[in-house]
């Protein structure tokens, strides 16, 4: 019976031990004109930016030329702020490529609506159109998760971006007039569709108002609408701030790993696919090492029969789990690469075989296989077959003639 392999073994080999690997705060608000999200934002960015002890600037990207109304919170903290002004998702590209470098390590994107609209409005000039058809989402979709979702998921820096909130329409048939009727059924932010929901946290920012008299009163409300860490999850907040965050930005930060001592690589997905093409050099590839793998138990063990037709099923039993060549013609390629070197070594390890070194250098595995005893070779090119003595003639008969 095969040994059950450790979890040690496992680790080292293809899983990892869990932990957090991604400690890194990213965080969406929504919300309509004045609910405060910009605002709010910018304070946790200011006590994340405390929380981490950062000492670089914290990188706004700024599409609504609105930052500059945060110059007094950001002074207050004593917190240098670099600031890039565009709609272009090109340009914050090249913003979240220099995050990467090392710049910053705070990103606040105000807001993520307007670089998706500019998004939607280059390609429709890129493409001639005036309006977007079916089939243009399945170009827009993938470039936008490969721009921007997927990085600002994975980066190595915290951030946080903002987004204009949208009504979400439903329609439902009126019991008294028979027909089918518009109404809100929800709010979602104005961007690609998943995109709000890629962060660690969303946040949806209201603005309310009390009219009593002559007194107004405004406030703002934040409900958590997603949290990873489901510690606040639903939860509503007055005029909030930092502090009501922090509880989540404790558990995305606390006991960090480095990612790179236990994350292993991702294997290539496109390797599952193949083009006809390839398919044909797969064929050839598979071909060429099923004769040489006929090739090397030819050596190791020349016979058809017998013992050395047993000791090829053994070999081919150890190495592939089968005798049927049928079954290992079936294998990818690599795999019976894999199988050519595995079964040499093992012929090796069984004393049947060793490797020599020819006069040109190069290493040969040849057989050690004693004589079959059945006129089959020793596997070195030389046949076991004994010559026999030729019969001596018969005598020659009395009288014959002699020719």
């Amino acid at each position: 019976m095969r040994p059950r392999e450790t979890a040690k073994e496992t680790t080292d080999n293809f899983f990892a031990p869990i932990g957090n690997t991604k400690p890194y705060f990213k965080a969406a608000f929504q919300g309509f004109a004045g609910s405060g999200k910009t605002y709010t934002a910018a304070q946790v960015a200011v006590g994340l930016h405390k929380r981490i002890g950062s000492k670089k600037p914290i990188v706004i990207f700024d599409t609504e030329q609105a930052s500059k109304f945060l110059k007094p919170l950001f002074a207050e903290a004593g917190i240098e702020v670099l600031v890039r002004e565009s709609k272009s998702l090109a340009d914050l590209r090249q913003t979240m490529e220099k995050m990467r470098s090392g710049i910053s390590d705070i990103l606040l994107i105000d807001s993520i609506s307007h670089v998706w609209e500019g998004f939607l409005q280059s390609y429709a000039e890129k493409v001639h159109r005036t309006r977007l058809e079916f089939q243009d989402w399945g170009i827009i979709k993938p470039t936008w998760k490969r721009e921007f979702s997927d990085p600002f998921v994975s980066d190595g820096y915290h951030a946080i971006f903002t987004g204009r909130a949208g009504y979400e329409y439903d329609n439902e048939k009126n019991a008294d007039t028979g027909k089918r009727e518009i109404f809100k059924s929800g709010i979602k932010m104005k961007v690609e569709g998943e995109t709000a929901y890629e962060p660690d946290m969303l946040v949806l920012m209201e603005r309310f108002e009390e009219v009593l008299g002559d007194d107004k009163k405004v406030w703002r409300e934040a409900t958590i609408i997603k949290d990873r860490s489901t510690l606040l999850d639903g939860r509503t907040y007055k005029n909030p701030s930092y502090e009501n965050f922090s509880p989540i930005v404790e558990a995305l930060l606390t006991d960090p790993i480095p990612r790179d001592t236990v994350v292993l690589p991702e294997s290539d997905t496109g390797l599952l696919f193949r083009t006809e093409e390839e398919k044909a050099e797969w064929r050839r590839e598979r071909d060429k090492w099923m004769e040489e793998l006929d090739g090397l138990l030819i050596r190791i063990a020349p016979g058809a029969v017998g013992r050395d037709k047993q000791l090829k099923l053994d070999l081919l039993d150890r190495v592939f789990g089968t005798t049927s060549m049928t079954a290992i013609g079936e294998l990818r390629p690599e795999r019976l690469a894999e199988g050519y070197k595995k079964l040499g070594l093992e012929a090796v390890s069984m004393g049947i075989a060793e490797i020599v070194e020819l006069p040109d250098g190069r290493k040969r595995l040849v057989s050690k296989l004693p004589p079959n005893g059945n006129g089959n070779g020793n596997g070195n090119g030389h046949s076991h077959t004994e010559e026999r003595s030729k019969p001596a003639p018969a005598p020659a008969k009395k009288g014959a003639k002699k020719k």
